[in-house]
């Protein structure tokens, strides 16, 4: 295994590895309908915050540290720091992708999601989090539709997440995005 996918491995376990404390999701692509995809345009075109959304590179590694501080201490979820070396680490990697939104001219929100499976076929959203202040503002739709549009790029088959047991409005916003409970494994990993 080389070491970005080490570094990655490790980190992505420590935000989202398999632990009792973490409900699993997905949504097979075949049940994301127009008329769903539509909807939930019209939901964030008519939604008070406006944001520009953009892939991350190696100069917003102290953003996404400052986002996920600050999006994780908002939340009931157990806290686990981003650091430096391993951001540069995964934004070396294409199949990982760091998208961060903007709103307002300030970094409010992120979105961390890789591709897995064979073929890279599964779009897993490994975490995403918004600044406290736009809690409930739509940002969380606007940066997943974003993820969207790059697992629909790539031809991805499955959406995965987790949703941390506790965290009640978080597992809320991803069923109402379709996502389902299931017990498989979650990971599965490449072969490296």
């Amino acid at each position: 295994m080389g070491r970005i996918k080490k570094i990655f491995s490790k980190t992505i376990t420590g935000l989202t590895g398999r632990n009792p404390n973490f409900i699993q999701m997905r949504l097979l692509v075949k049940n994301i309908t127009p008329e769903f995809v539509e909807a939930l345009k019209q939901r964030i075109e008519h939604n008070i915050v406006q944001a520009k959304i953009r892939e991350a590179n190696e100069k917003d590694i102290d953003c996404l540290i400052e986002l996920h501080d600050r999006a994780w201490h908002s939340t009931p979820m157990p806290f686990r720091p981003l650091k430096e070396d391993s951001i540069l680490e995964m934004l070396k990697d294409p199949s990982i992708i760091f998208l961060i939104a903007e709103v307002k001219g300030e970094d409010s929100g992120f979105a961390l999601i890789y591709f897995t499976g064979e073929e890279e076929l599964i779009g897993i959203i490994a975490g995403l989090g918004i600044i406290p202040e736009l809690h409930r503002k739509g940002l969380g739709t606007i940066l997943g539709m974003a993820a969207w549009d790059y697992f629909k790029k790539k031809g991805v088959v499955e959406l995965r997440c987790k949703v941390y047991k506790d965290n009640k409005i978080s597992y809320k916003f991803i069923k109402g995005l379709k996502f389902e409970e299931y017990d498989e494994d979650f990971v599965q990993w490449k072969v490296f």
